[in-house]
């Protein structure tokens, strides 16, 4: 209990709660600009945080997290254009809504849902994580092998349209973060001789290629095929300010879709490598099958803006609970997080809710602070956030393109990271155009070398019978048995996919 509270006061003082209004701010800002998103926002100003204390840097990327998060709906709404991935199914219902008039009730429906969402998805990392951290204590080398293969397959199956896919994407992901010094022999391989590979590729500069630069390329490819069909066409705007907006009591009189949305998100959070845009999915899924309306889906119903901002806004909490509990990233952001976390001495995992109690309750804290300054700002800026995503487009993938390359240069002052920058572009391009998951290849880099370090320790603990040594360790062969199955029912489903299809054909 003295920790609870030593977390809450740290959590509230001054650095963290100016960190926060900062972050969120600057969330809802780069969410809201197409094409900028909050992993991307981190993966950017990351550097930034490295001479704060602990709690203010983590406070800082929380709130950017948390605000961009919201902020990709803002661009959806006006624009019919997703600011992030997970805004995706915004769209659907909330541009035709903004189309009738309605703007301001489908941003205010938006952020409320959105707060809402992830109010829900901190209260239950509060009580979940502390419980689940002393049953990760009991991991060793065998759980951990098996618990990052998991992860890998969930990565793989549903992060893409085919496992296969997801599976090599993976692989290669793991592949690129055996290049610097073997962690047990200490001996260089895969460096080709360059010096600066001596420590291994960064995932910086690879974060930063593959989420920003990529997606300047394939802005500009499109914009280059949209002016050769229709040389005169011309995106059409909303104004910000016009339609009511939505008071309380309309608010919780959608409050069952908000908390289906909620729990939907947590899960889809808690589980590796899925993200934010499949809990916004099956949300808006959700939201529609329980709709006593189903028919307005589509055409502007206020549910189909409820469902998937609460669901992907939830998605931040839940993501938090494999983060502090295994030291495994839910997606990409958390991944990126790590990082920070690392810099700092915070080693996630199970023994930091021993080691670091203060620390750990002081980010829930944040985690819950982070929402009512998402709240406050959301409210304030939608309008002036709202002109920005209007810039042209030539303008804004400017100023990512610009961003991109000082960020990765300030954090290093390396010219040969922005080298490994602009050929990890290249691959995210390319990968993205036969639909290899870039989401996967990440998780696969960062989790590698955790997965080797278990792993080796698995095959040299079992002295020769690594199947006998799993048959004794039952959380192990759990997960073992999860995978397998994960891998069979995914290529199940894909295979009675692919048969469907070609009768339809």
């Amino acid at each position: 209990m003295d920790a609870l509270f030593a977390g809450i006061l740290s959590a509230l003082s001054i650095g963290p709660v100016i960190a926060i209004l900062i972050g969120v701010s600057i969330g809802i800002f780069m969410g809201a600009i197409p094409g900028l998103t909050a992993a991307m926002a981190i993966a950017l100003l990351s550097p930034v945080t490295f001479g704060m204390d602990p709690l203010t840097a983590i406070a800082f990327l929380v709130g950017i997290y948390k605000g961009g998060t919201f902020g990709g709906s803002i661009s959806a709404i006006l624009l019919n254009i997703p600011g992030s991935p997970e805004a995706t199914a915004t769209a659907f219902d909330g541009y035709p809504l903004a189309q009738k008039g309605q703007v301001k009730r489908a941003l205010q429906m938006a952020l409320f849902a959105s707060v809402g969402g992830a109010v829900f998805a901190d209260f239950l990392l509060y009580v979940v994580a502390a419980p689940f951290s002393k049953v990760a204590l009991k991991f060793g080398p065998a759980e951990l092998t098996f618990v990052v293969l998991f992860a890998f397959t969930f990565v793989a199956g549903l992060t893409g349209r085919s496992m296969s896919r997801g599976l090599t994407a993976c692989a290669i992901g793991v592949l690129c973060a055996m290049v610097g010094l073997d962690p047990m022999t200490a001996s260089p391989r895969l460096n080709f001789g360059f010096i600066e590979l001596q420590d291994g590729l960064p995932l910086l500069p690879i974060a930063i290629g593959m989420l920003g630069v990529t997606e300047v390329i394939i802005a500009v490819e499109r914009s280059l095929e949209r002016r050769r069909s229709n040389p005169n066409a011309a995106a059409a705007t909303v104004g910000h300010s016009s339609g009511p907006g939505i008071g309380l009591a309309e608010f919780f009189s959608y409050w069952k879709t908000i908390l289906r949305s909620s729990l939907i998100g947590s899960a889809v959070g808690a589980l590796p490598g899925i993200g934010g845009s499949m809990a916004a999915f099956v949300g808006y899924g959700a939201a529609k099958r329980f709709s006593k309306k189903p028919e307005e889906f589509g055409s502007g119903s206020v549910d189909g803006v409820a469902g998937p901002e609460a669901a992907n806004s939830a998605v931040v909490g839940g993501s938090f609970v494999p983060l502090l509990t295994l030291g495994i990233p839910g997606n990409v952001t958390t991944a990126l997080l790590i990082g920070t976390f690392l810099v700092h001495g915070i080693e996630p995992g199970p023994h930091v809710f021993k080691t670091q109690p203060v620390l750990i309750y002081g980010i829930f804290t944040i985690l819950f602070v982070a929402n009512f300054f998402n709240l406050i700002v959301g409210l304030l800026g939608s309008g002036i956030y709202s002109h920005i995503v209007k810039a042209p487009e030539y303008i804004s993938y400017s100023v990512i393109g610009l961003t991109c390359l000082t960020g990765v240069y300030a954090a290093s002052n390396s010219i040969f990271n922005l080298y490994v920058m602009i050929i990890f572009a290249i691959i995210g391009y390319f990968m993205k155009k036969f639909d290899y998951s870039f989401v996967a290849f990440l998780i696969g880099f960062v989790l590698a070398p955790e997965f080797e370090l278990s792993f080796r320790s698995f095959i040299l603990v079992a002295q020769g019978d690594p199947l006998g040594l799993l048959l004794q360790r039952p959380i192990a062969l759990l997960f073992c048995i999860m995978t397998i199955v994960a891998v069979l029912r995914i290529s199940w489903t894909e295979y009675k996919t692919a048969q469907h299809a070609r009768r339809s054909a």
